[in-house]
């Protein structure tokens, strides 16, 4: 499968997965209230910070090792990982029962043993996950994440329904991983065999500065929710995450074109075909923006109807805004990382890492007590702006790196356009209900969506990837 038609599969099954997330998270707030959501959600965190800590940067090891490896070294390079992870789990897991009674208060919910289950799962999954990646399957490997969350989010609702509340969403999460490793390893190709110490050390020698990297991309999703979860209640939790949650399915195209065009680059670089890179980048500013324009327009016009109507939040309009327009600045620099990494320079994505790490932990620290939710997205906006202008610099010693301006022109004058109909509809029409809200993004959707077709560039390339 090329990598156009990967990324529309990818993009597909994200989209998918984004609504089904959605849905699922619309319905626990209604279901379960703002309290219980913002427990799962605290919970969330500690187990994405504590199942990254495992993982080491290792999965992005292995997809990258493995694009470049002959067929039967592959799976070495598989089990290696999992020997490599031993440790770090052992370790977590010890410090989870040391200081059970703290975590307890902390999430609001006692759960430890649990959670050491659901870490040592995860990472399994994430590191054969990579594995089906790194052979090139990357569509496929999209498609499974989505059945999994289809039966992450069943599982739930039919525990909700015999009265289970955050243990029908905790459990969830556990079938869905399970599933998804299941699936994940019966697609394999690859023979899983012992690895030689140099194969360890191989994967390690790269692993070492991704595992930073990883590090960072966590702080950056997790850092605002962990720092509310002890400043605030666990209601704005819920408001902060589902604003965030909403505001990313804005980058998933960027997203989906990182992760389709990972191994190609990895092999344009070992060939010495920069200039196929720059193309890929280039195109990918164009298409990873394609939806982030609108849906920031789109947000700004509708955002407090959407959240009160939708989740039942008094509050988290302004939130949702704040967070909508940092994927501005992120969905860039989704690409130019990924690409910087595929290029074999994990080493100026590590420095970029641990500045931006250290930065978004203080705003947060700094921001959060003074002025709540607001304070997180600041903060966030702020460490997203600075790694974006350092990585532009470093990935600028390799390749040019250029966007076609008059694309992004003509997507903002259609979304720009977009929002004054919507805004004037919503002014004959206000989204006083369900029906009505869905109305007016309808209406936003079918207008930029016959502006951007009549863009016969966009136009051409979109038939063609499908």
């Amino acid at each position: 499968m090329d990598i156009d038609r990967a990324s529309v599969t990818i993009y597909a099954s994200n989209l998918l997965l984004s609504l089904l997330g959605f849905v699922g998270t619309a319905y626990f707030a209604q279901t379960l209230g703002g309290t219980v959501l913002g427990i799962f959600f605290t919970f969330d965190a500690v187990m994405s910070v504590l199942e990254t800590a495992t993982r080491l940067g290792v999965d992005t090891g292995i997809e990258k090792r493995m694009s470049e490896a002959e067929q039967e070294r592959r799976g070495a390079y598989l089990t290696a990982g999992y020997l490599i992870t031993l440790v770090p789990i052992g370790v977590v897991s010890a410090l989870l029962f040391l200081f059970r009674d703290w975590v307890t208060a902390y999430i609001g919910v006692a759960i430890v043993p649990l959670l050491v289950v659901l870490i040592i799962s995860s990472t399994g999954r994430w590191l054969i996950g990579a594995a089906l990646r790194g052979e090139g399957e990357v569509a496929r490997a999209s498609i499974i994440e989505l059945f999994g969350e289809v039966f992450r989010v069943v599982t739930s609702v039919a525990l909700i329904a015999v009265g289970y509340e955050v243990f029908a969403l905790l459990y969830g999460v556990l079938v869905g991983i399970l599933f998804k490793f299941v699936v994940f390893y019966f697609s394999l190709s690859s023979d899983i065999v012992w690895p030689t110490r140099e194969t360890v050390s191989d994967l390690w020698g790269f692993s070492k500065y991704t595992s930073f990297n990883s590090v960072s991309s966590l702080a950056y999703n997790w850092a605002d929710t962990l720092v509310l979860a002890y400043f605030a209640s666990k209601t704005a939790v819920a408001v902060y995450e589902a604003s965030w949650k909403v505001s990313v399915v804005a980058v998933m195209a960027s997203q989906a074109l990182s992760r389709a065009v990972f191994p190609s680059i990895s092999e344009w670089a070992s060939r010495d075909e920069y200039g196929r890179i720059e193309t890929a980048l280039g195109e990918g500013f164009t298409y990873g923006l394609l939806l982030v324009i609108p849906a920031v327009v789109g947000v700004a016009i509708l955002a407090d109807p959407f959240m009160k109507l939708v989740y039942n939040f008094d509050t988290g309009g302004l939130i949702l805004v704040l967070l909508m327009a940092e994927k501005l600045l992120q969905a860039p620099r989704i690409l130019i990382q990924r690409t910087l990494t595929g290029i074999g320079q994990p080493n100026l994505v590590f420095r970029t890492a641990a500045l931006t790490l250290v930065a978004n932990v203080l705003l947060n620290i700094l921001l959060v007590p003074e002025l709540g939710s607001l304070g997180a997205a600041a903060a966030t906006i702020t460490t997203v702006s600075i790694a974006l202008v350092i990585q532009i610099v470093y990935l600028r010693r390799f390749i040019t790196v250029t966007a076609n301006w008059r694309a992004l022109g003509r997507q903002t004058v259609t979304a720009l356009v977009m929002g004054a109909i919507v805004y004037a509809a919503a002014t004959v029409l206000p989204p006083s209900t369900l029906v009505k809200l869905g109305g007016l993004i309808a209406l936003g959707v079918v207008t930029y969506g016959l502006g951007m077709a009549m863009d016969r560039e966009i136009r051409e390339r979109v038939l063609q990837m499908v």
